[in-house]
């Protein structure tokens, strides 16, 4: 007699060691040391690709950013460097004629930093020539009230009083011929005032050229005034400007506004010396050079430097007006 088959025991009944026994073995592949396996070797290579597009996007991209304030039609940047180049000449006319051209580019094109950096330039130097002559009136007229003042004390000679009487008109006279001049300097500072808000108001980043704009702005209209900070903005203009010229202005022009001992005064005109030697058609380093030898009484050197400029642009009229104010040479023996 057959025996009957024993029943089929369900696999969960089976036995541990056998139910593991009866499921098919993965491959595993040994790696030694320092290897990887093929999938993280892919992922790792993902990664890096993916950054690489990063980079590679990002530096792509890096003008535009940089440029995102800056970047001008070329049109607009050929009348900014007119502009610019008129300046150079320093006279009223052509600095009224950059004036205007700045004005517009800055009113068509607000995020033009340069433009707006180069138009502070123009209307600081018409605020330095300004106070120069104002400072030059104040001067003769401190001088006549001292004359007054002797004759007065001393009440002779005889006519000690016509000759006073006279003085005193002459200072009426001044006061008179200062008085616009004080509403034009206070126009000017007030407008330069708010236009140095956004000249400063520097982005992140931005190109060379625009920085320099900017400390060229920066340092010659604090040397003007005479503010504290002019010599170290000076210094940085110094070290970004192509060739070291406004910085050794703008270090002129605080030599003179901040009432500078004699060996800075002789320091600051070797300087200017050089400049002009360097760059003979920046008509400034005359002006600013005759103004220091004046304040080092030497007419004679002013009168040369004077001579040189209308030489080189006969429309300066402040340089004109200098020259006539300067006492007559005497003659040689």
């Amino acid at each position: 007699m057959d025996r009957p088959l024993p029943a089929r025991m369900p696999a969960g009944g089976l036995p541990p060691e056998l139910l593991g026994a009866s499921r098919p073995e993965p491959v595993v592949t040994e790696y030694g040391p320092g290897e990887s396996s093929p999938s993280t070797v892919s992922r790792l290579l993902l990664v890096l690709a993916v950054l690489a597009g990063l980079g590679l996007a990002g530096y792509l991209a890096y003008p535009a950013f940089r440029d995102r304030n800056t970047a001008m039609p070329a049109e607009a940047v050929a009348q900014k460097d007119q502009a610019v180049a008129m300046l150079r000449r320093d006279d009223s006319a052509s600095r009224e004629q950059a004036i205007q051209t700045l004005q517009s580019l800055s009113a068509a094109h607000p995020k033009y930093a340069e433009a707006q950096a180069e138009l502070a330039v123009a209307l600081t130097l018409q605020l330095g020539d300004l106070l120069a002559e104002f400072t030059r009136l104040r001067s003769q007229s401190d001088q006549l009230q001292r004359q007054v003042d002797q004759l007065t004390t001393a009440r002779r000679p005889s006519d000690w009083k016509d000759r006073a009487d006279v003085g005193r008109e002459l200072m009426r006279d001044i006061k008179r011929e200062q008085q616009p001049m004080r509403v034009a300097i206070e126009a000017l500072r007030k407008r330069l005032d708010a236009l140095m808000l956004a000249v400063r108001a520097a982005p992140e980043v931005e190109p060379a050229a625009t920085v320099a704009a900017r400390l060229k702005a920066q340092a010659l209209f604090a040397s003007v005034i005479g503010n504290a900070e002019a010599l170290a903005l000076a210094e940085r203009l110094r070290q970004v400007e192509s060739a070291a010229a406004w910085s050794r202005l703008a270090h002129a022009e605080f030599a003179l506004s901040s009432g500078s001992p004699a060996a800075t005064l002789q320091t600051v005109s070797q300087e200017l010396e050089a400049l002009r030697s360097e760059d003979p058609a920046l008509m400034r380093a005359y002006v600013l050079g005759a103004r220091l030898a004046l304040r080092q009484n030497d007419p004679a050197t002013a009168r040369t430097l004077l001579d040189e400029l209308l030489a080189l642009n006969n429309k300066h009229e402040f340089a004109k007006r200098m020259l006539a104010q300067l006492p007559t040479a005497e003659p040689s023996p």
